[in-house]
């Protein structure tokens, strides 16, 4: 409705006026598209208890839709920036993303980035060779977009919910890729569906954010790269 109002007002002026209406308008649309984008992801009691223990829940989404799309999530034993440097520098990336060749970053930031990624994941399927640009939209929220590429479709995004105990959170990663050459839907759900939960506890392992020192072995183990070579 306030949206319609401003509209509205903004035909009826012209000159500069008209430009700070519209203006206006478009910051208005952006702040309604933003909170309708960032709904909260409900977890039964269970699903928390569980990831609490250390497991990474999986599921299928959008399975109405070509392509594959997957959604993981799990339990992090940090605050978000920690989580968010594993996210934003190439050289994690070469450790939990499975199969990456390349890895360059085309316009950096703190808020928006592009980046240019080669990934042959598996023998399987083909090289993948594209652009992205990811946004950060708050502080417990990112989305990332295809710009350019071998990909017909790649979107989601980053979620982080905060628990109750202070330095923890629950974090869940979406995504659903679609490449150009066509592909059976079972292979790109069988892609997601074996390298997604690894990403993710390899993640939590590089954030020092598995709990312990047992589990961080073990997510650390993970990882389809090497830890080591980051370095002390």
């Amino acid at each position: 409705m306030q949206l319609q109002k401003i509209a509205r007002l903004s035909v009826q002026r012209t000159g500069p006026e008209a430009f700070l209406w519209l203006s206006m308008l478009i910051l208005a649309s952006a702040i309604a598209f933003t909170q309708t984008a960032v709904a909260t992801i409900s977890y039964t009691d269970d699903d928390v208890a569980r990831m609490q223990r250390g497991e990474i829940l999986l599921e299928t989404i959008h399975s109405e839709k070509s392509g594959g799309a997957a959604r993981v999530s799990a339990v992090f034993h940090t605050d978000v920036e920690p989580i968010w440097d594993i996210i934003g520098y190439c050289k994690y990336a070469f450790v939990y993303v499975r199969g990456l060749e390349t890895c360059g970053v085309l316009v950096p930031g703190l808020t928006i980035t592009r980046k240019h990624q080669r990934v042959k994941s598996h023998w399987y399927v083909p090289t993948i060779d594209f652009t992205f640009e990811g946004i950060r939209t708050s502080p417990t929220h990112g989305e990332f977009r295809l710009v350019e590429g071998d990909l017909k479709i790649m979107e989601g995004q980053w979620n982080f919910q905060p628990l109750e105990d202070r330095g923890s959170v629950i974090v869940t990663h979406e995504i659903r890729i679609r490449p150009k050459i066509p592909a059976p839907r079972w292979l790109m759900r069988r892609v997601l569906k074996k390298d997604l939960p690894d990403m993710l506890a390899c993640m939590r392992g590089l954030a020092q954010a598995s709990g312990d020192d047992v589990s961080s072995v073990e997510d650390l183990g993970r990882c389809p790269g090497d830890p080591s070579q980051l370095g002390e």
